[in-house]
Formats: structure tokens, C-alpha cells, sequence
């Protein structure tokens, strides 16, 4: 058991290295914000006052969380469905 709970800690602490040096960002959250909705994101404003819907994405890069601001397309034509799980920068 002993074993098992080092190995995953290896294995953890060998990911978040990755996604550290790699620049990689992983997926923490997905909102999607529909017009008229208030929903504010630093550097971007009240999203809600947008002409059309937006997707913020939570990422986790190595040192901290970020957020991404996507424009919302269902049929992901000019934006986005949905967030990308992994996001290289």
C-alpha cells in the first residue's frame, strides 16, 4: 500500500512538472454566459453586455489558475462548443 501511495505521488508530482515547463494549461471549469447574463472577467468586462454568448474557461497552468474567453457557437463555427481539455499556449 505503501508502495501504491508513492508511485502516485511520482506520478503527480511528474504531471504537474509537465504542465509547469510544457506551458500547457488544464481544464479546471466551463461557464457558459448567455447574453443579458452578468458574468464579469478581469481585462474582459461584463460579458452579459455582449452581442453574443460567450464560454470562460478555468484553467490550471502549473502556478496558478487563468481564465480564457471564448465566443459560443453550438455548432463550433466562428467559437467554440465547448472548452479544449488541453490548451497549449
Amino acid at each position: 500500500m505503501k508502495s501504491l501511495a508513492i508511485g502516485f505521488a511520482i506520478l503527480i508530482s511528474l504531471t504537474w512538472l509537465y504542465i509547469l515547463v510544457t506551458d500547457t494549461r488544464v481544464l479546471l471549469t466551463e461557464t457558459k454566459v448567455a447574453r443579458g447574463q452578468s458574468f464579469v472577467v478581469e481585462d474582459h468586462g461584463d460579458l452579459g453586455d455582449k452581442s453574443q454568448s460567450s464560454i470562460v474557461c478555468k484553467y490550471f497552468n502549473g502556478r496558478g489558475t487563468l481564465q480564457t474567453v471564448y465566443w459560443y457557437s453550438s455548432n463550433n463555427f466562428m467559437g467554440k462548443d465547448s472548452c479544449p481539455f488541453i490548451n497549449k499556449e
